[in-house]
């Protein structure tokens, strides 16, 4: 049986373990950097490290009390408690805490006068750093990426919200505790287990905070733990960090993507018009996606169940660029007359480059566009999706990086110029493999080859079509 032991800020496994001296358990410090500004944490190991075993993590995001850059002062409430030896015995696990400076915050939530709170797009300078955190501790400590676990107190349990409706399928369950957020961005956490805790007589964060996120995810029949607790104030952490609370089932919960993919596509479903025909447009991503398993039938599958009124056009063909699309789309869509499309090209657009049968950014860009035209004229509403992968190496590792970048960037122009729902897959490939794929391997994560989908990436993606498409559909006079 090896221990682990503090050895340095980089958190690299030393040789030799040996047995930690300190009884009350030594915390591993560190820090990331994130556009040149610094962001410390500390990491506490299990007690023990067996060599060959993989433990849960549990992020933790402190309350507005332990802001600073001591590194020291987000050890208080539930990492000092989790150090103890009654919760280190009963809990064997990693828990990351990640300091948030003094003059930001960890959850970018903008209040309109009205009161309503509403989620900004990008996340602070905070929680990026975080994010950064996270990504180094799983890509040198030995996590089980199956039980990477979420809460917060206070600033923190806002930030709990924040970082689980951007991330959801990172988590395997989330636990914010007495914070708040936006109402609206909780559909994005169907399928994810969320454990919410506030004292009934918190003035420092009203409870009203969690009441409504809570109230917004039931709406959604989104099942969501909920304790209330009578003549408690703002120390609610107490309860849920107790022997009795929360922790068994946080630690206790496994990441489960299809429950996940199958409860969104479910969420689609009820948003959609009755008889509504929706196609999928693509190349072999999306005709591969057609098979048993792949991301248009995985969409299909859920329908049948809960919409079997609705039906689907897979429309992929192998090879295929925006050229190819702009011969047959008529025939293949519309024809078959599509309400709802979504269009996933670009990426044989930049890889047969390398051959010189590549597509220009100018035939790229103006195929879009007529695209999107023709589709509109018809009366079918268009998602754009920009190129994935290719290579899931990290960002900028990969050959064709750069130029996959500058293709997924027109995409975004074209959607915003047509004021067409975009599903930025680019962005959502590299955001999950930051953290999901922390050797660097070059495939095997979301995909088979570099490019095409594995089952995880069916998965993954039918749960990121599913997300912009009801988007879309939402947003329709």
């Amino acid at each position: 049986m090896n221990l682990l032991a503090p050895c340095s800020t980089a958190l690299a496994l030393c040789a030799g373990l040996t047995p930690l001296q300190d009884p009350t358990r030594d915390f591993i410090a560190g820090q990331v950097q994130v556009e040149e500004k610094t962001y410390p944490y500390v990491l506490l190991p299990p007690s023990q490290i067996v060599e060959g075993e993989r433990y849960p993590l549990v992020v933790f995001l402190h309350g507005i009390g332990e802001r600073g850059s001591d590194n020291e002062l987000q050890k208080e409430h539930f990492p000092k408690r989790m150090a103890a030896a009654a919760y280190s015995e009963r809990f064997p696990c990693f828990v990351l805490a990640p300091q948030c400076p003094k003059d930001q915050r960890w959850a970018n939530v903008r209040e309109l006068d009205s009161g309503r709170r509403i989620q900004e797009p990008d996340p602070t300078g905070a929680m990026q750093g975080a994010i950064a955190a996270l990504a180094e501790v799983v890509r040198t400590q030995p996590i089980d990426m199956q039980r990477i676990a979420l809460t917060g107190l206070s600033m923190g349990g806002s930030g709990a919200w924040d970082l689980a409706t951007r991330h959801p399928g990172w988590f395997s369950a989330a636990a914010p505790v007495c914070g708040g957020g936006d109402p609206e961005t909780v559909v994005r956490l169907a399928g994810l287990p969320v454990m919410v805790w506030h004292g009934a007589k918190d003035t420092v964060v009203p409870t009203k905070r969690s009441r409504e996120m809570v109230e917004a995810l039931r709406k959604l029949k989104h099942p969501v733990e909920y304790t209330e607790l009578p003549g408690v104030h703002h120390d609610a952490w107490n309860h849920a960090y107790a022997p009795d609370g929360c922790l068994e089932n946080l630690i206790g919960a496994r990441r489960d993507p299809e429950i996940i993919q199958e409860e969104t596509v479910r969420l689609l479903a009820r948003a959609l018009a009755p008889d509504e025909r929706v196609a999928f447009l693509g190349d072999s991503i999306t005709q591969a996606g057609n098979r048993p398993g792949g991301y248009v039938d995985r969409i299909r599958a859920v329908f049948k169940e809960e919409r079997p009124d609705v039906g689907v056009i897979p429309a992929g063909i192998s090879g295929h660029k925006v050229p190819d699309l702009l011969k047959r789309f008529e025939a293949d869509v519309i024809q078959k007359g599509a309400t709802l499309v979504f269009i996933y090209i670009g990426i044989n657009d930049v890889w047969h480059s390398q051959s010189g049968k590549g597509t220009s950014p100018e035939d790229f860009e103006s195929g879009l566009h007529q695209l999107i035209d023709t589709l509109e004229a018809s009366g079918a509403q268009v998602v754009l999706a920009t190129p994935s992968v290719i290579g899931e190496k990290p960002a900028g590792e990969n050959n064709l990086d750069a130029m996959l970048e500058s293709y997924a960037a027109i995409s975004r122009r074209v959607a915003a110029t047509q004021g067409v729902t975009l599903c930025d897959l680019h962005t959502a490939f590299d955001s999950y493999l930051k953290i999901f794929n922390p050797t660097g391997v070059a495939k095997s994560v979301l995909t088979s080859d570099g490019v095409h989908l594995n089952a995880a990436g069916n998965v993954f993606l039918a749960t990121e079509a599913a997300r912009a498409l009801r988007q879309a559909v939402l947003a329709r006079d």
